[in-house]
C-alpha cells in the first residue's frame, strides 16, 4: 500500500504545468484520502525537510492551490500524524465555510503565501486559506499541534502580507482566526497550552494593520474562553 501511494503522488509533479510541484515522499497508515489541486504555475506542495512524514489512519488531505503570478505558494507537510484527521488547506482561493469542500477564487491571485501544518494529535479539523487581490506579498502561516481533538479555523484575505503562527499543546481547542484588510499587515502569534478545554477567537480586520501576541495556560475548571476583535 505504501509502495503504490507514493507512485500516485509523485506523478503529478511531471503532469502539471509548468513549475507546479507535488513532492510527498513518505507516508503510513491506513485510509489516506488525498485530493490535490493546483491551478496555474508556481505552486509547490512538499515535504518540510527529509524527516517529515504522512502518518494515521483515516487521514484526510484536501490541499488546494490558484496563482495567477510569478509568485511561489508554497504549502510544506511536516508531521501530521495521528488518527481520524482532516486537514483542508488552500492558498490563492477560499473556502465557502468552516467545513467546506467547496471552495472559490476572485481571479486574480498574486501568490507567495507560505503555509507548513503540524498536526501530530488525533481528531483534528483545520481547514483554513489564504488568499489576496493580485498582491505578491502573500500571506504565511505557521501551526505546531501536539493534542487531539482540536478544531481549528483560519483564514487570511486581503492584500498585505499577513501573519498569523499557532502552537497548541492542550485538548478540546476551539479557535478561530480571521485576519482581512485590504494593505493592512496584521500579526497574530498565538500560544495556548493546558489540559482544559479552551475556547479563542481572534479578528483583526480593516486597513489598518494590527497586531496581537497571546500566551495563555489554562487549568480552571470548564476551561477558558478568549475572545478579541481589532479593527473595522
Amino acid at each position: 500500500m505504501k509502495h503504490l501511494l507514493l507512485a500516485i503522488l509523485l506523478l503529478p509533479a511531471f503532469l502539471l504545468a509548468q513549475d507546479n510541484e507535488i513532492t510527498i515522499e513518505q507516508t503510513s497508515g491506513n485510509y489516506f484520502d488525498l485530493n490535490v489541486v493546483q491551478v496555474g504555475d508556481y505552486n509547490i506542495i512538499k515535504m518540510y525537510d527529509t524527516s517529515s512524514y504522512v502518518s494515521g489512519n483515516n487521514v484526510e488531505l484536501t490541499l488546494i492551490q490558484e496563482n495567477s503570478s510569478g509568485t511561489n505558494n508554497v504549502i510544506e507537510l511536516w508531521h501530521l500524524s495521528g488518527t481520524d484527521n482532516t486537514i483542508r488547506w488552500a492558498q490563492g482561493t477560499a473556502w465557502d465555510n468552516a467545513t467546506s469542500t467547496t471552495y472559490g477564487d476572485d481571479g486574480n491571485e498574486g501568490g507567495g503565501h507560505y503555509a507548513r501544518l503540524d498536526i501530530h494529535g488525533n481528531y483534528n479539523h483545520l481547514q483554513g486559506h489564504q488568499t489576496n487581490q493580485g498582491s505578491t506579498s502573500g500571506h504565511t502561516f505557521t501551526s505546531l499541534i501536539f493534542s487531539s481533538y482540536n478544531d481549528i479555523w483560519l483564514r487570511q484575505q486581503g492584500d498585505g502580507a499577513k501573519t498569523i503562527g499557532l502552537q497548541t499543546n492542550n485538548d478540546y481547542n476551539d479557535i478561530s482566526v480571521l485576519q482581512k484588510g485590504a494593505w493592512a499587515q496584521h500579526s497574530a502569534s498565538i500560544l495556548l497550552s493546558g489540559t482544559d478545554p479552551t475556547t479563542l477567537n481572534l479578528t483583526q480586520q480593516g486597513t489598518t494593520s494590527q497586531s496581537y501576541s497571546l500566551s495563555q495556560t489554562c487549568y480552571t475548571v470548564g476551561g477558558c474562553s478568549v475572545s478579541v476583535t481589532q479593527g473595522q
